[in-house]
């Protein structure tokens, strides 16, 4: 008893320690979240969600129920409609929304985050001229320490990658199967100006090559 007793003094000291240091871990989060926060939306201005509203929320477990990050758990929400209820960041159900939500947080987070391979899916849907200017940017600047893989039909977007490649799909034998062929500079530029305005012609062909200098 004498043991066990020692043992249960010592574990009630090291919890109240391991406690001041859980709140002073949750000071300096509450800190870094309300930062990262203004970040974000400020990221996803540039991206034309204006209404969208960014917050990563901190919750303080007062039961002393430990984890390996104190006792905080982290939930990022997220509000893109004015008048809507705030949810979690995995319950948005648009593509193209979860892709330009992620483009704002890794272009936050591009420096200390270890993430190798970033893949972005629609994030030019229901976007273009300034917006998309924005977007190629933005990847351009984390492709400078992450592989990025982009799927996009915007001009803006494709002009800004390293490497171009032409996905389509064919049917044979009654099965459909898809072909990726990667693009010379020269096919990059056809493409480029074929998805720009339809054509490909001096004018197209020109405003592509601009786009490609631009990069």
């Amino acid at each position: 008893d004498e043991i066990n007793n020692k043992l249960k003094n010592e574990l009630e000291k090291i919890e109240v320690q391991m406690t001041e240091i859980s709140i002073k871990m949750n000071k300096i989060r509450l800190n870094k979240a309300q930062v990262l926060s203004q970040k974000i939306n400020n990221e996803l201005q540039d991206l034309e969600m204006k209404n969208a509203k960014f917050n990563c929320k901190v919750i303080f477990n007062e039961s002393n129920q430990f984890n390996k990050n104190g006792l905080d758990d982290v939930e990022f929400l997220i509000c893109t409609n004015i008048g809507d209820e705030e949810k979690p960041l995995i319950k948005i159900a648009s593509g193209g929304e979860m892709s330009r939500i992620m483009l704002a947080i890794k272009s936050v987070l591009a420096d200390v985050d270890r993430v190798p391979v970033l893949i972005f899916d629609e994030i030019d849907t229901g976007i273009s001229g300034k917006a998309a200017k924005a977007v190629a940017s933005k990847m351009k600047k984390i492709a400078q320490n992450h592989q990025i893989l982009c799927i996009t039909h915007l001009a803006n977007i494709a002009a800004k990658g390293d490497y171009n490649y032409y996905i389509s799909k064919e049917v044979e034998n009654e099965k459909t199967r898809t072909i990726i062929e990667k693009l010379n500079e020269e096919e990059t530029i056809k493409e480029i100006a074929r998805i720009a305005t339809g054509d490909i012609n001096d004018i197209s062909l020109e405003h592509a090559k601009q786009l490609r200098i631009a990069v």
